[in-house]
């Protein structure tokens, strides 16, 4: 089956992209983990190990079963390692670009049923919709990155790393190790936006925006966030001069309307204890409909964050068209993208559906999923063979690739049968070039 591999076929051509990804695995585990992504790819869905190798990955390799359980569980594989290099895959696309780069952080929480799995435990969860607020399960702590594309038309969003919460750190801890291995990719020199809802404004990870000088902070805050104004100016007069003005509430500020949005907006400069008495730009929102207020801080003058406005989704545009001092929610909208991951990977791709009980089984085998997810994303815009599949959904490509996988494996068993004799690689390669021409037809 070594012909699968060959350059002008599509399976040859994603092995390209993920050993790039791999490249610092042995080649025995990185065929592994190829086999194991192609078999996330070609199979309607990824049920367990055992039942991708009964279905899929026998028909195509020569390893037992035990050894693909021996690479996810035992083998020495660095997680930063394939974050470093699908980070650099993804920043490809935006490497003629100025624009500032975002990074959205956040947590999401599996159910799993059963005692045995490392770190189970009872977590509450605010959305949980089991007539209870707690769940049995795991806890995963992720990094998202938003790079500009001129392709797409938008910024294009991909969740980077996953890290199962095992209670040896805290969900900040966790948060900030993973932004600080994402900025060590990214440099000092290009700006950087990191969002985050309002659990996540503290302790080290706000801490960040004073280690990285290039790192600019964007959160929804607690509506009962302690603001002040500026200081007044000095008189001269003897005594300590004041740190802080007024305290100010959410009604103080002077809110417009913004057409379409269905949201009166204001925005000024602060003080705030939340970020140790620094100058922020407080943003407050009221919606049309129920009034309710919330609050937005950005740590920086938002007339100085570069952000292509063209590449915006059109309603989260509409804020940044109303005036200048409203782009932080503009560019803050692009943290539901994290969200949208989590239901994507959760419905289609098998996010929650693992039956290895190792942790480092579970996170292994969940970064490779969220791998195959986040190629799947950027394939389309890196290679022109996939140019055909631009602007549609992560499923819809993977189905695409799906069918053209399962064409190449049975064209390869095809030809491997005694009957074609020496006509087999020339029939290979018609079928594989007919099958490529129907993807670029479509």
């Amino acid at each position: 089956m070594t012909s699968l591999y060959a350059k002008d076929g599509v399976i040859g051509k994603l092995w390209n992209w993920f050993s790039g990804i791999f490249s610092e695995e042995t080649k025995p585990t990185e065929q592994h983990l190829f086999e194991l992504a192609l078999s996330v790819l070609a199979l309607d869905g990824f049920r367990s190990v055992k039942s991708s190798f009964e279905r899929f990955i026998s028909e195509i390799s020569p390893f037992e079963l035990k050894s693909f359980y021996y690479a996810l569980n035992e083998s020495k594989i660095s997680l930063s390692d394939w974050m470093e290099n699908l980070m650099k895959t993804a920043l490809s696309l935006a490497s003629q670009s100025a624009d500032a780069l975002i990074l959205s952080i956040d947590d999401t929480l599996t159910e799993k049923f059963g005692e045995k799995f490392a770190h189970w435990g009872k977590l509450y969860d605010h959305a949980a919709h089991n007539g209870s607020n707690y769940l049995n399960g795991h806890c995963f702590v992720s990094l998202m990155l938003s790079a500009p594309c001129k392709a797409a038309k938008q910024y294009l969003s991909v969740p980077v790393a996953y890290r199962m919460w095992t209670k040896a750190q805290t969900k900040l801890q966790m948060a900030a190790e993973l932004v600080r291995s994402a900025m060590a990719v990214i440099g000092t020199t290009r700006q950087v936006i990191l969002c985050c809802d309002s659990w996540y404004p503290k302790d080290c990870v706000k801490r960040l925006i004073e280690e990285f000088p290039n790192l600019v902070l964007i959160c929804n805050a607690r509506s009962d966030t302690a603001l002040y104004e500026l200081p007044p100016a000095k008189t001269g007069q003897k005594g300590r001069p004041r740190v802080r003005g007024k305290r100010l509430s959410l009604k103080d500020f002077a809110l417009k309307a913004v057409p379409g949005s269905g949201y009166f907006v204001g925005c000024r400069e602060v003080k705030t204890m939340l970020f140790g008495g620094r100058s922020v730009w407080a943003i407050v929102t009221k919606s049309e409909k129920s009034g309710q207020r919330r609050l937005f801080l950005c740590t920086k003058d938002p007339k100085e964050l570069r952000f292509d406005l063209s590449l915006a989704d059109a309603k989260a545009a509409l804020y940044a068209n109303a005036d200048a001092d409203f782009l932080p929610l503009t560019i803050y909208a692009l943290r539901w993208d994290i969200e949208s991951a989590y239901y994507e990977q959760k419905t289609f791709w098998a996010f929650g559906d693992y039956r290895l009980r190792s942790q480092a089984g579970i996170e292994r085998l969940v970064n490779l999923l969220t791998l195959c997810y986040s190629v799947v994303k950027l394939l389309p815009y890196l290679s022109g063979d996939f140019c055909a599949l631009q602007g549609l959904s992560p499923q819809q490509v993977r189905f695409t690739l799906g069918r053209l996988i399962r064409q190449e494996v049975f064209f390869a068993s095809l030809t491997s049968r005694p009957e074609f004799g020496k006509n087999a690689a020339s029939l290979l390669n018609r079928l594989k070039s007919l099958a490529f021409a129907s993807l670029k037809a479509s």
